[in-house]
């Protein structure tokens, strides 16, 4: 616990100092029969469970029987770890056959550690023949390598990270929407705004035209000649060979 603060409020025939900073030693008066409110506020730093407890002593002189002189309070600490994943192919439009390169990064910016965090990445059907790589950072810790799309347990230290490298044919067309989020095991606490990250690429593909002429009237018994000129109008290659029938 750190950051604590508190308030006491005194009843009738009662004393205490009105306020504070950090752990309670105060002294107070009581008259027979009454009592004072102390109220606590702290934040909690460390994970698993928190035990507090306070004592009250007589002044020298009091009798006082001790056996209800302390209370404790046992409070379970939920982990807490903001995971966070971007996620990018480095290009904006790609030829349709060409090949896609992501760069998927998940790191936790703590406090907690985290043991087990899921990252999915489903491939949308435009992509095929994914593989993927993962490098982890000192002290974290994900699978080397996997086919398809990624579905992993990763570790994570506080302020670790791990990157995935996830290369995929294009076989679609139009564009490619890619998603990937990184979920935390239960039982840790973790705000979901940055869990996602999406990727939209577009998809180029060839404009195939072609152009007839002749060389003009033709005469019986003599030779004619057709032109056929074939262009492509499109910004990308063609994927593979064109074929041109008259």
């Amino acid at each position: 616990l750190s950051a604590a603060s508190w308030t006491c409020v005194a009843g009738a025939g009662a004393a205490c100092p009105a306020a504070g900073t950090g752990a309670i030693a105060a002294s107070v008066d009581l008259a027979s029969g009454a009592s004072v409110t102390f109220t606590l506020t702290a934040t909690a730093t460390g994970a698993g469970s928190i035990t507090n407890t306070a004592t009250v002593t007589a002044p020298a002189g009091v009798n006082d029987p001790t056996a209800n002189n302390t209370a404790s309070d046992v409070t379970v600490v939920a982990p807490t770890a903001d995971l966070r994943i971007s996620k990018t192919d480095g290009v904006s439009t790609v030829t349709q056959g060409g090949t896609l390169t992501y760069t998927i990064v998940v790191t936790n910016d703590g406090p907690s550690a985290v043991t087990g965090a899921t990252v999915s990445d489903p491939l949308p059907a435009a992509l095929s023949d994914a593989t993927w790589t993962c490098a982890p950072g000192a002290g974290s810790a994900c699978p080397a390598s996997g086919t398809g799309g990624i579905n992993a347990s990763v570790d994570l230290t506080a302020g670790g990270s791990v990157t995935f490298t996830l290369t995929a044919t294009v076989l679609g067309t139009g564009s490619i929407t890619n998603t990937a989020t990184v979920t935390a095991p239960a039982g840790t606490n973790d705000p979901l705004g940055n869990n996602s990250a999406s990727d939209l690429t577009t998809v180029q593909q060839p404009d195939l035209a072609l152009v007839k002429t002749s060389s003009g009237a033709f005469i019986v018994g003599l030779t004619g000649n057709f032109t056929l000129t074939v262009e492509n109008r499109g910004a990308v290659p063609t994927a593979s060979t064109i074929t041109v029938v008259d």
